[in-house]
């Protein structure tokens, strides 16, 4: 699968944000959920509880859309990445505990409030295929070719 490359905007953009959506489906019923991701730079990383309804729809079907948006009422200061990718349910080792690691770093919640602990948590990867973009103020629309 060719990655997505991300310009030095669409990096800062998105390791900033704090708050994404995460879309799935069962095949059937589409599943759409608040997330808080930590990007790398390539792709973004996610916990949740081992037993969610996301959980099992990326076991039986890995595809998914995410997206990343700034709102403002002054309609031409948003600005968003959509994309669509796979996501890869990780619950134990290396990538588990680094991707563990970044999250602690930018979400201080899960040390105390909302601990990842492998058993009860796992963590999602996101590997982005194609990438919408837009940026309102700036004038700039990104569409993948």
């Amino acid at each position: 699968m060719k990655a997505v490359k991300f310009d030095t905007k669409q990096k800062r953009f998105l390791d900033y944000m704090r708050v994404g959506r995460l879309g799935s489906t069962d095949g059937k019923i589409m599943h759409l959920v608040p997330i808080c991701p930590v990007f790398d730079g390539e792709k973004f990383y996610m916990a949740t509880q081992a037993k969610t309804r996301k959980v099992k729809n990326f076991r039986a079907r890995p595809e998914a859309t995410l997206l990343i948006d700034q709102y403002s009422e002054d309609w031409l200061r948003n600005v968003a990445v959509m994309m669509t990718g796979t996501v890869a349910v990780i619950e134990g080792g290396a990538e588990f505990d680094r991707a563990k690691n970044l999250l602690k770093a930018k979400f201080p919640q899960y040390n105390d409030i909302f601990p990842i602990e492998t058993g009860v948590g796992v963590v999602l990867r996101f590997d982005p295929a194609a990438m919408v973009s837009w940026d309102y103020g700036a004038g700039e629309f990104n569409e993948p070719h």
